[in-house]
Order: structure tokens, then sequence, then C-alpha cells
């Protein structure tokens, strides 16, 4: 992949831009360097080898320097677009994208003006709107159909500009992608349960609601001759559905969203932000309102609660009338300087604060650094130690249902979930005795130490002291980790954690126990 290439590819897609009204700076600098100096945009494919390349002269289209005012115009072009090339595998295309600040940016600054949700490619969006309504088809599944279909009409879909910018064979870094011998490398983690079964269940989904469902009810539009082998293709949309997606409305539901994907992810330290999903909330924002709403329920009468039921019907019954498929296509999107940025930095967004197996899982890459890294523990490592009936009858009795509750969270200083010590204490009550034993207990102690030595053992032998190093100093994609280094810095990183809670729960020090994992459990 030349520079021309990456830079007609970028060309192409500012020119989209213009015809769908996105309004942003649109400065073009290309860089061609080894893949581990490119910025935090993971490689489009994880297991080439990086190949050296040569920065070209910066671009002859600069500002002219202007006295007075010292400080840029507002109007001045805030932003600049570089293209990376790493030198990845052949038919694919082998750039990525990156945003800097052409100039100081100010906290609060509208870096880009404008992004009409309808230039947004949701199910909503797409060209197939009518099936997937006829179908009655949303979510995740509509949103990767769409992209699909959109993607197989090339040059006669309205995202064909869109689509020149993003990689031609979907976002290859997810691990649904890698051979078997990188797979292997995540032996153990969190993550390594999810893939096999991720691919099944994307397997089912095509067969039944593409081959089996879009194809013979409207082949005139899903041709079955296309889509019956077609499944690589449906593979690669959800790929990109996955790493891409933004929430940008009740309406629009989960949508590729040009200009903003173009910004590079870093966890806890974004300089942007995305503006204008009418409808969105976070999940935590939603809890702490429905624990008001219902403490307020309980607190009125009998009178207030029957009359707030109707009105909730009435309102449920509202929203059930209205399908998303029939609102009209309105409204934009804004990004937002959040920090104060200088001239020359890397602008980035964040995908929240997520650990590195759920960064490697959606979007095919790792950091070096992640402060948020969990370990799970699975029930069947507690029936192995206290057995299957004894754990069952315990979970029981201290109100926790396993049917639904089968993972007991490890936090990143080690700190083990209460509810698993509440679990074992009560495992170890005596008979005739009224309380459980603390956490401390040695019983106790030693039924955790064995279920923490179990979650070990899956990552194979001797792995506490082979993964215990930090990774390699030069992390490609400035911070950024694909492919197998990705994924020993995941099996790092949760063995670090289970090392923590072992030490702590084989330590004697009950202050120490206390900062570190073994906590008492409340009676």
């Amino acid at each position: 992949m030349s520079l021309a290439e990456g830079q007609k590819a970028l060309q192409t897609f500012h020119e989209w831009c213009d015809a769908q009204g996105i309004e942003y700076d649109k400065e073009v600098r290309l860089v061609s360097r080894a893949f581990r100096d490119a910025p935090h945009r993971r490689s489009r494919d994880g297991f080439s080898s990086a190949v050296p390349g040569v920065v070209p002269p910066p671009s002859a289209h600069r500002r002219r320097p202007r006295l007075p005012p010292p400080r840029p115009s507002p109007r001045a072009q805030a932003l600049e677009i570089r293209a990376f090339v790493d030198g990845s595998s052949a038919n694919q295309n082998r750039y990525h994208y990156a945003v800097f600040a052409r100039r100081d940016i100010a906290a609060g600054e509208v870096v880009v003006r404008s992004i009409p949700k309808s230039a947004c490619l949701s199910a909503r969006t797409s060209s197939c709107a009518p099936q997937l309504q006829a179908e009655r088809l949303g979510g995740g599944l509509a949103l990767n159909i769409a992209t699909m279909h959109e993607r197989s009409l090339r040059e006669k879909s309205k995202w064909h500009g869109y689509f020149a910018v993003l990689p031609h064979r979907g976002e290859r870094t997810l691990p649904m992608f890698w051979p078997n011998a990188a797979l292997q490398t995540l032996r153990g983690t969190e993550l390594a349960a999810h893939v096999a079964a991720d691919v099944i269940s994307l397997r089912e989904d095509y067969d039944e609601h593409v081959v089996n469902g879009l194809c013979v009810r409207f082949p005139e539009v899903f041709d079955p001759s296309l889509y019956a082998k077609g499944f690589e293709s449906y593979l690669e949309a959800a790929s990109l559905a996955a790493s891409r997606a933004f929430f940008i409305g009740d309406v629009f539901g989960e949508a590729l969203v040009p200009v903003a994907d173009a910004f590079n992810h870093r966890t806890d330290a974004e300089s942007v932000r995305v503006f204008g999903a009418e409808g969105g909330f976070d999940e935590e924002t939603n809890e702490e309102e429905s624990e008001e709403e219902n403490e307020e329920e309980n607190e009125s009468s009998d009178d207030d609660v029957e009359e707030k039921d109707s009105d909730d019907a009435s309102s449920s019954s509202e929203k059930e009338e209205l399908d998303p498929y029939d609102a009209p296509v309105s409204g934009k999107l804004e990004i937002h300087a959040h920090v104060a940025t200088k001239a020359g930095d890397e602008l980035f967004n964040t995908f929240g604060s997520q650990n590195n197996a759920s960064l490697l899982h959606k979007y095919g890459f790792c950091e070096s650094a992640n402060a948020h890294c969990t370990v799970g523990l699975d029930i069947e490592l507690v029936e192995r130690v206290l057995g299957v009936k004894e754990t069952r009858d315990a979970a029981k009795a201290v109100g926790l249902d396993l049917d639904e509750e089968k993972y007991f969270e490890i936090a990143p200083d080690g700190v083990v979930e209460d509810a698993l010590l509440a679990l074992l204490a009560r495992a170890f009550r005596r008979e005739g005795e009224q309380d459980d034993p603390t956490s401390e207990s040695p019983e106790v102690r030693e039924a955790l130490r064995d279920v923490l030595r179990l979650r070990l053992e899956a990552y194979g032998e001797d792995e506490t002291e082979k993964k215990s190093g930090a990774p390699e100093k030069t992390a490609p994609a400035g911070g950024g980790l694909v492919g197998v280094r990705a994924a020993e810095t995941l099996r790092a990183a949760e063995i670090a954690v289970l090392a923590a809670a072992l030490r702590a729960v084989s330590s004697g020090d009950d202050s120490r126990d206390e900062r570190r994992g073994v906590k008492r459990v409340k009676r």
C-alpha cells in the first residue's frame, strides 16, 4: 500500500463527507512508518511484521502568521488527519488514521461542527431498512446486516466513499479472525472462552436471519446466490460494527459514525467527546435514576402509586407504538474538545473505562498500561473445591442465584468479591452455630486459596513466572498492542491480579488482608 493510495482513499472520504454535509477540518498529512511508531490505532493485521518507511515533508498548506492577534482565529483549522502506513498483508488496505491538533485547542471548543445522523450508517438509515423492519430486526444484528449489505453494493452504496477509509477485509485484529496458533496465546484468559462462542453465535444469526430469512423473503434485495456463501463478509461487517459503532440516539441505536471513528482510544484520558445522542444515557446513570424512582414510589401513597402505574402504562404503550424505522431521519452530532490540547498533540476519544479483555474482544487491541484489569472466578471452580451440593446449598442460604451469578470478580488490586467470601464462609458454618466463620478463618482462607490456584492453572504450567514481566518497551500504535503481544499483555495482567489476591489470602497480616483482598464477612 503506497502513500499515494492512502492519500487517494482519504481524499475520496473528504469529498464524500462534503457531499453528506459533514463539517470538519480537512488537512491531510500522510506518514509512512514502522508499525511500532504509529499513533494509537491498531493495525489492520495484527500478525504481520512491520516495515520501515519515510516521513514525507509536512504539507505546504499552513496558516499564515498574523499580527495581531497572537492567538489563532477561532475559525482557523483545528484538526489534521494523518494516515499511517504499517505494511500489512496483501489484499488489505494497510493504513490507519489519527487526528492531531493543528493549533492550540481550548477545552469546550467545537472541533467537528456537524455530522448529520443521515450520514451515519445504521439499520435505520441503510437502504435495506424496509426489509430489516419487516423482519423486525434491531440492535447489533441489524447493524451487522446493514453494514454487510451496504458493502456488497460497492459504488451503488451511499457509504461507498466512507468505506474507502475502512479496512477492506474487516477489523482483522479482532480475535475471531486470529489463526489457531495465535488463539493459543489467549489460553486461560477471560477472553479465551468467548472467541469460539462468538463465531458460533454469529453463524447462527447469519443462517437464521439472512440465509433463511431475508434471502427467502426478499431475494430481490438479498440475492440468495450472493449471501449463501457470504458468511465471511458478514464476519467482516460485524467486526467493523463491533470496533467502531457509537450509540447515537434511541431512533438510530448504534451506528458507524464517519470522522468520529478516526479519533483513537485512550482509557481515562480522552481529549474529545461526541455530543448529540438524544435519548442516550449510560447504565450507571440509569441505575441511579431507577433507585431514586423506587425510593420515591415507596414513600408515596397507594393512590399515588396507582396513578403513576397508570401513567407508566400509558407512556409504555406510546413507546411500543413508535417504530424507530418509521421515525424521521434528522439531527446531527458534534465533537467537542474535552480538555485543552497543544498544537501537534494527538486527539483521543475513549470507549469507556474497559479492561484489556474487553478492549481486545471488541476493538482488537490492548493497552500496555490499563488500570481496569479484573479476573472472573467461575462457580465451577468453587464447586471443585467445596463440592457441588455444598456450593449450591451455601449459595441458596446467602441468597445467591448461581444460575444468574456464575462468576465472582477479583478487582484490579486483588480484592475478592464479597459474595464469594460470604458463600465460602457459609459453607464452613458448623452445625449448631448461629454465625458464619470470618473470612480470616483458616478453612475459608484455605478454600479461597485453592480456588485461586485452580484459576491460575488455566494459564498453563509456571505461567506466573513466565508471564510476570512487562511488555516490550516499543508498543505498536502508541501504546496499543495487537495480536500475540496483546494476548501476552492480557495474560500477564490477569495473572498479576490473581497473584495479588493469592498473596493476600496467604498472608497472616489482617491489616494487609483488608487492603489487598480478604475482607470480613458481614453477619
